[in-house]
């Protein structure tokens, strides 16, 4: 034993070297000698291994080498509390950040001491080449965004604690084109969100950056808002207050829309607990995004595969209606013929007509369109409801489905001969008030929801639109 320890630690020296020289020939050589020199060098509970001695060296294909060999040591903190990625970022190797990125993005999400990120420490360093990282680590692993520190602050709260007002710019670009700017709501341990934080210390420049996108009202611990923060430590910007007044008003008008909803006296409050919301019975959005949003997708699909294609048959069928249209006029039918109007066709050979006038008439006229008419709501409906879940994305879906059911009962009334405007009339009514009905119901209960939904305030850090969360996050 006492003679192998001198060739233990002459390998260790050697290790040493190699990382110092970037040198993976010789690592690997060293490995072929000793097999397990990597953890035996590594057994410490919180040990600095040769990855983190190799990324705070800057040394990257050392580093990239043993994070292939050991990939469980990129993830190990040493016993400051940092990875090997951390290491890196703090001496600023950031071609061996970005190498080690490429290998693992999950290492953007690895929490160090106090539970930094990475993602989070870069937040705080405000500089050209840091704010190119910041968007290389939100574009990489986009699921960084909702690490929390153990103060229960996002990335966004870090940079605007520390008035990096680069990479809050990075951020908030990010979270308006990946639609997540709701984590700009999210509350740090003292309720705050980062209107919150930006009032308190006086950064006009931030707060016009992100009270578009924050609750005005929303409260922290102490029980206040970032309207009333405001009024009491004004920082002098009249452009400022004008936009907090601005926000007032729409928050005045989302309370006068929520009062036209809702006529609970609690639930038509500016804000209301978290508590309260979830007590309350499922509104019929809820209701239809949990029944069609977390079936089968594939299912879906069928679904809206059949219903277009019904839709397109029966738009099809409507202008283009059995036995199709007159070609020719006629007034007065032969001399001793007989108006044949009841063949086996159901269609009308000899009376009168005009060119360009639906040959099927009678009963069988009224019938078929009737039929058609219903089968072609009954599809529309379908895709309406199929597409609740994706509201408000899916707004251009019930615009279309509106402007093609007028299309198609206006083609479909048009059709009926003139001596049946009276039925034209009643058809056009019915069908006309379904398909509003139809239209109608999911955008007034999506509508209904949302302003409600826009009144909780979660007393910590977040409150998701809770049809939307499909794996528990």
């Amino acid at each position: 034993m006492v003679r192998g320890l001198p060739g233990k630690e002459a390998r260790e020296s050697r290790l040493h070297q190699a990382i110092a020289n970037d040198d993976v020939e010789d690592l690997h050589n060293l490995i072929e000698e000793e097999p397990q020199l990597l953890d035996r060098v590594s057994k410490h509970p919180f040990p600095h291994t040769p990855l983190h001695h190799a990324a705070a060296e800057g040394k990257t294909l050392v580093a990239v080498e043993i994070a292939i060999l050991k990939p469980s040591f990129a993830r190990k903190l040493n016993s400051k509390g940092d990875s090997p990625m951390h290491l890196a970022l703090q001496s600023k190797h950031y071609q061996t950040v970005r190498a080690l990125m490429t290998r693992d993005p999950k290492l953007i999400r690895v929490p160090g001491r106090c539970g930094i990120t990475p993602l989070h420490y870069i937040a705080t360093i405000e500089g050209v080449d840091e704010a190119e990282l910041l968007a290389e680590f939100l574009c990489t692993c986009k699921s960084s965004i909702e690490d929390l520190t153990s103060k229960c602050e996002t990335a966004v709260h870090v940079a605007v604690k520390n008035h990096n007002v680069k990479a809050l710019k990075v951020l908030v670009g990010w979270l308006k084109r990946v639609n997540l700017t709701e984590i700009l709501n999210w509350k740090d341990q003292d309720g705050n969100t980062v209107l919150h934080i930006a009032v308190s210390k006086k950064q006009p420049e931030i707060i016009n950056m992100v009270i578009r996108h924050v609750k005005v009202y929303a409260k922290n611990v102490q029980d206040e808002t970032a309207v009333r923060m405001f009024k009491e430590n004004p920082c002098g910007d009249r452009n400022l207050a004008r936009r907090f007044f601005r926000r007032e008003h729409v928050e005045g008008l989302r309370a006068f829309l929520v009062s036209l909803f809702f006529h609970n006296e609690d639930d038509a409050a500016v804000c209301r607990p978290l508590s309260r919301f979830l007590s309350r019975k499922l509104t019929l959005f809820e209701w239809l995004t949990i029944w069609f949003g977390l079936r089968d997708e594939s299912v879906r699909d069928i679904i809206l595969l059949v219903c277009t294609l019904i839709t397109t048959a029966t738009y099809q069928a409507a202008l283009t209606p059995p036995g199709g249209y007159w070609q020719d006029n006629s007034s007065n039918p032969p001399a001793h013929s007989t108006i044949v109007t009841a063949n086996s066709s159901r269609i009308a050979v000899e009376e009168s007509h005009e060119a360009g006038n639906i040959i099927l008439s009678g009963s069988s006229l009224y019938l078929f369109t009737a039929l058609n008419s219903l089968i072609f709501l009954s599809s529309v409906c379908a895709i309406c409801i199929t597409a609740i879940p994706q509201l408000p994305r899916t707004l251009g879906v019930y615009l279309l489905m509106l402007t093609l059911g007028l299309s198609f009962f206006a083609t479909a009334t048009i059709e009926l001969p003139k001596s049946a405007d009276a039925e034209a009339i009643s058809m056009t009514v019915i069908y006309g008030s379904l398909l509003f009905v139809a239209w109608f119901i999911p955008l007034h209960s999506w509508l209904s929801y949302k302003i409600y939904h826009c009144g909780i305030d979660g007393t910590k850090r977040r409150v998701g639109d809770f049809p939307e969360l499909k794996n528990g996050k």
